[in-house]
């Protein structure tokens, strides 16, 4: 059997949402049944055969072909099985996802990951604000699974998340882990300002120094404790940057905070240049 794989025929007129290509939804259906079903969009209703030639059979692999920004929510709700975009991706890229695998080989719009609970989203390129987060209104963003992005992301990355992974290869804009209750964020390169605002609970590891920290964040020494060794060991699957960064951090400046909250918070940074 070779994968389910849907190709662009055009870029819709507007944003369309298609959380329902997904396994739980396309088993069992032949590629006829799969071309009539329905997309909603922006005041209209499009066709999946409309919008996408249909190849393959296999709903448990699953490839969005030439995507671009304008369609949303791939993957949302994604409980099982394998998607595959190749191009960009819309916002809300795998929101509430339970379980299964996401990989964009591209970039990918805001709130990737919003609300998700299990999972892997591995996004080869750069992504928008809200990274880990969850929609406006609601009190929890990311609260399981993990998150990987090879480029750089927008502001606000780590959100109010509450528990899981989320990793950045590259830049972090303003506000990273920001209101985060809980949960793990690692970004190597470079975070705009006043990282952890509002943070709780939760790690956020830094693999550059930021230019400053918050006056509400009090520096705990530098520490080479069993616990940051073993996580940062942890992190050598997700790819050689972080395999590299773990090996050659062996202790990390730790900073408390944001004690404008419960201060249970912690900012790990490594030595060097900012």
């Amino acid at each position: 059997m070779s994968a389910l794989k849907f190709v662009l025929r055009h870029s819709p007129p507007s944003a369309v949402d298609v959380s329902g290509l997904r396994p739980a939804m396309l088993a069992g259906k032949s590629r006829k049944e799969i071309a009539q079903l329905s997309l909603t969009g922006w005041n209209e209703v499009h066709r999946v055969g409309d919008l996408f030639a249909v190849r393959g059979d296999d709903a448990q692999r699953i490839v969005i072909d030439g995507a671009d920004e304008r369609l949303v929510r791939i993957g949302a709700g994604l409980d099982s099985g394998e998607l595959t975009v190749v191009g960009a991706a819309g916002d809300y890229l795998g929101e509430s996802m339970r379980g299964g695998s996401i990989v964009v080989r591209g970039d990918a719009g805001a709130l990737i990951g919003a609300g998700m609970r299990g999972g892997r989203i591995d996004v080869s390129g750069n992504v928008g604000a809200f990274a880990g987060s969850g929609r406006a209104g609601t009190l929890q963003g990311m609260a399981g699974g993990v998150i990987v992005v090879r480029g750089n992301a927008g502001d606000r990355a780590a959100d109010r998340m509450r528990r899981g992974l989320l990793l950045i290869e590259g830049n972090a804009g303003d506000y990273c882990a920001s209101r985060m209750l809980a949960g793990t964020t690692v970004v190597l390169g470079r975070v705009g300002i006043d990282a952890g605002y509002l943070m709780r609970r939760g790690t956020l590891v830094l693999g550059r120094s930021p230019h400053e920290l918050l006056p509400t964040f009090n520096h705990n020494g530098w520490h080479d404790l069993l616990a940051i060794r073993l996580l940062l060991e942890s992190l050598a699957v997700y790819g050689k940057r972080f395999q590299s960064f773990a090996r050659s951090r062996p202790s990390l400046s730790r900073w408390l905070g944001d004690l404008g909250c419960d201060g249970k918070g912690e900012i790990l940074i490594a030595p060097g240049r900012p």
